[in-house]
């Protein structure tokens, strides 16, 4: 084969070689498969190195754990909105219930006390005060009115006292519902807190200010809101 020829021949097999090569690479980047998440570990412990020191994360009880001690942990954090809860809890049947039963009571005293004022007027209107029966129609009345405010100051502690039970008991039935919710939802911590959208109800600075002191956040993700479910634990008709 002369020189020429064989030039002519090689320089074609250097160009076949090249495209093969060329439509190879290319099939397998097309084929090249795409990164797919996987664990890391089993590990007992993961060290991230820093500038001054290391952090050692470890799982402690299914918590985060950064440090040795009891606190020094990661914790799930939740909010519930603690007037809402409060509020619909002593506005529900059973709450109103006990409270109409003394207000009745109450009432029903209250009628007779009018009913009697009213026997008392007709019997000493007319009478004159050099009457001897003016002196007795006299401390009769002023009795009957210290039998009226006594009963007005015991209904009064009595229905204060009735509503301070129940404000702990609401609270109580709060708290035991949202062990249940939190546990449900892996929540360790729960605050109370007022939604910042909420309206504010105040006629004085004062009251304006307090607003402004029960809005534990000012900026959260809404995921953290408890309130709906709690609700719903608590078979409450939300307004």
């Amino acid at each position: 084969m002369r020189n020429t020829e064989r030039v002519i021949v090689y320089s074609a097999l250097a160009g076949i070689a090249a495209m093969s090569f060329l439509r190879g690479a290319e099939r397998n980047a097309s084929a090249r498969p795409e990164p797919t998440p996987s664990d890391l570990g089993p590990a007992d412990a993961v060290i991230l190195t820093g500038k001054d020191t290391n952090l050692t994360l470890r799982n402690v009880e299914g918590h985060l754990a950064f440090g040795e001690q009891a606190t020094a942990k990661a914790w799930s954090i939740g909010a519930v909105g603690s007037d809402k809860i409060m509020k619909l809890l002593l506005k529900s049947e059973r709450f109103e219930d006990e409270r109409k039963r003394l207000e009745e009571t109450a009432k029903s005293k209250d009628e007779d006390f009018r009913k009697r004022y009213t026997e008392l007027e007709t019997k000493y209107k007319d009478v004159d005060p050099k009457a001897p029966g003016f002196e007795g129609g006299r401390q009769e009345v002023e009795g009957f009115f210290k039998e009226v405010e006594a009963w007005r100051k015991e209904i009064g502690e009595k229905l204060g006292k009735l509503q301070a039970e129940q404000i702990e008991k609401a609270y109580r039935e709060m708290t035991a519902a949202t062990d249940v919710v939190a546990d449900r939802n892996k929540v360790d911590i729960v605050l109370r807190f007022v939604p910042t959208s909420q309206p504010f109800t105040s006629n004085s600075p004062a009251d304006a200010m307090l607003q402004v002191q029960v809005r534990t956040f000012l900026h959260y993700p809404e995921t953290i809101d408890l309130t709906p479910e709690l609700i719903k634990e608590l078979s409450l008709k939300d307004e």
